[in-house]
């Protein structure tokens, strides 16, 4: 010991010649000592606040301030570790004691101020061992033992803490000492049929000493208790073999503080079109029930009791239904669903709303999930284990006392991405030479990844190589190319768009314009002629009087002039032949005594003969007269 003290003192000594320091009585080492039970060796461990080095020495000095005041003892820890034992055949019973801890290091030696205590009051109690808890119908009865401790120190008096927790819960409740006994305790207002732990410690009474390390916990269960509140309780409505609605009615499991012990069945009670009443017991957590159904009642059942009736109208109404549904994901939460109510005057507050969602790939098999919220409230956030690229179809109900009014549906999708796939079956249909009719089919719902916002038709020219790019509703399903090339040959593809980006193109379409050909020149002309002529009747038409004062004005008289035809005169058509026979009879059939007066017409003077010019003859005509005796015989 004498030579290992001298080399320490020489290695301070060269450490002063070297101008590096010592540094003694330093904070940053915490450094603490208890002496366990029933072993009853001295355990030291230290906490070093700065940056430890990890090739530092690690000495831990004792000295006996009695027996040895100027002989400390040391003991060296190992790399790394921050703890040393000093076994009792090393220490004395009841005397007092001095401990520090040195760390030297490149940098220096640190000392860690004295801790000077007497063996007596640094013992540390073994942990209690706690009985089975023996719960009740208001908390449970907690019991334990320091057999232990009392065993080797003679029935010294302890004093003792305890905590507890239901299991699920993280944070302890932790009792005040001096409200706990040495031997047990009456844990009161426990929750009915929840899981608890709890656990003890104790420390000597005479607080000379240290707390003892928490008891293993103890597990137990609280009775059952009569259930609370009502089933949340929904139906799916679908379509029976004999296209009648049928109905599923779906209610939620209750929440463990709400069952409040094992739910053992369900009661449905449903009432139909005939006001008849009928009951059945089911297990969680569907039923069917008959197409004639309205109204319907589900309760829950415990060993103690059941839950107050929850009623669901299963009629449709009128009524408005929720407007502008729209659905955003919000990453971290899920989906936030918000709607308006109706603009239309016939518009009520619902008594609640309903939101009901569910994937739309899997079958109908899978059931729905829903929400409730309040009739004064437009908007839920829906909570799930949403998945990437997969299509979620939302509704909102608006319920009423005599039934509910459904929302349209909305597709949503919790995170976008691009399109795996690409429209489908492309195909062309030449309208003429120069136009064509583009048809596809949509993306496969499984392969969208998210709502399309729109596509992309990408044309090519066969011969010039240059590629054309057009943007395309979401909702279109067909697209006319105009202004190409007569006889020329073309390459199509397309693409499908949402939010994360463009989808992978489709394979491409080749197509072929149709040459122009003679007859299809004879059919335009004709064309265009009828629809000249059409016009021009159409404009005569919508301008009679003016085209026919323009013909007057053009047109010589005897063009126009109207000229009475007595053979076609309207009123001579329209006479009665029968009636004028009878006139003319009548005409014929003179009276006795009627004066017949006779009208004679006299003729006119015959007028004086016309002068003769005298006919000058120049002899050549008479060539061409004819003779007297030709003249004769024409006479």
């Amino acid at each position: 010991m004498g030579n290992k003290l001298s080399m320490a003192w020489l290695l301070l000594l060269a450490l002063k010649v070297f101008g590096l320091r010592e540094v003694d009585q330093d904070d940053s080492i915490v450094l603490q000592c208890y002496q366990s039970v029933p072993s009853y060796d001295m355990n030291c461990s230290w906490l070093i606040r700065n940056d430890p080095d990890v090739d530092a020495t690690h000495v831990l000095y004792y000295q006996n301030l009695k027996r040895h005041p100027g002989q400390p003892h040391l003991v060296k820890s190992q790399r790394k570790q921050n703890w040393l034992i000093i076994e009792r055949r090393n220490l004395t019973w009841g005397e007092d004691y001095s401990v520090w801890m040195e760390i030297s290091s490149e940098a220096g030696t640190i000392t860690s101020k004295k801790l000077n205590f007497s063996l007596d009051n640094i013992v540390k109690p073994p942990p209690p061992i706690l009985d089975p808890v023996v719960p009740d119908a208001s908390g449970a009865h907690v019991k334990w033992n320091n057999d232990v401790w009392h065993k080797f120190v003679d029935h010294a008096p302890l004093i003792c803490a305890l905590r507890y927790k239901a299991s699920k819960d993280h944070n302890w409740v932790y009792l005040q000492m001096e409200s706990v006994g040495q031997e047990d305790y009456e844990l009161e207002d426990l929750k009915p049929f929840t899981f608890y732990e709890v656990e003890i410690r104790c420390t000597p009474e005479m607080k000379n000493g240290f707390w003892s390390e928490w008891s293993p916990p103890q597990v137990f269960r609280t009775p059952e208790a009569a259930p609370l509140g009502q089933v949340d309780v929904w139906r799916e409505v679908g379509i029976s073999k004999n296209g009648k609605p049928s109905f599923l009615l779906l209610w939620k499991a209750p929440d463990h503080e709400v069952a409040r012990g094992d739910i053992l069945d369900y009661e449905v009670t449903y009432r139909d079109a005939s006001k008849r009443v009928s009951k059945m017991v089911c297990h969680c957590c569907n039923a069917t029930l008959p197409p004639t159904t309205e109204y319907a009642w589900v309760s829950a059942r415990n060993s103690i009791s059941k839950t107050l009736p929850a009623n669901l109208s299963l009629e449709q109404t009128e009524r408005p239904i929720p407007e502008n549904v729209q659905v955003v994901a919000v990453l971290g939460l899920g989906l936030k669903v918000t709607w308006e109510p109706s603009t239309s005057p016939q518009w009520v507050l619902p008594e609640e709303y309903v939101v009901e969602w569910r994937e739309e790939l899997l079958s109908k098999d899978v059931p729905i999930n829903w929400i409730r919220r309040p009739g004064r409230n437009n908007s839920a956030m829906l909570k799930g284990d949403f998945r990437p690229k997969i299509p979620y179809l939302v509704r909102v109900y608006a319920l009423y006392t005599e039934g509910s009014s459904t929302s349209v549906p909305v597709r949503a999708y919790f995170k976008e991405e691009a399109p795996s796939a690409s429209p489908q079956a492309l195909r062309d249909r030449s309208i003429t030479s120069t136009a064509s009719h583009i048809f596809w089919e949509e993306i496969p719902l499984e392969s969208r990844n998210g709502n399309i916002t729109h596509y992309t038709l990408y044309l090519k020219h066969s011969s010039s190589g240059n590629v054309i790019r057009m943007s395309i509703g979401a909702t279109e399903k067909s697209y006319k190319l105009f202004n190409l090339k007569p006889g020329a040959s073309y390459e199509l593809w397309m693409t499908g768009s949402t939010s994360a980006g463009e989808g992978v193109p489709s394979p491409q379409h080749h197509f072929n314009t149709p040459a122009i050909s003679h007859w299809q020149t004879i059919v335009v002309i004709t064309v265009v002629i009828g629809i000249l002529f059409f016009v021009a009747a159409a404009v005569v038409y919508a301008k009679y009087r003016w085209v026919l004062n323009l013909c007057h004005k053009i047109l010589p008289l005897w063009c126009w002039e109207r000229i009475p035809d007595p053979e076609h005169s309207l009123v001579v058509s329209k006479m009665d032949e029968q009636n004028i026979t009878r006139v003319m009879d009548t005409l014929d059939q003179s009276p006795e005594g009627m004066d017949i007066i006779k009208i004679k017409e006299l003729a006119p003077p015959p007028a004086p003969p016309p002068s003769r010019a005298p006919v000058v003859n120049s002899g050549y005509e008479k060539h061409f007269m004819p003779t007297a005796e030709e003249m004769q015989q024409l006479t």
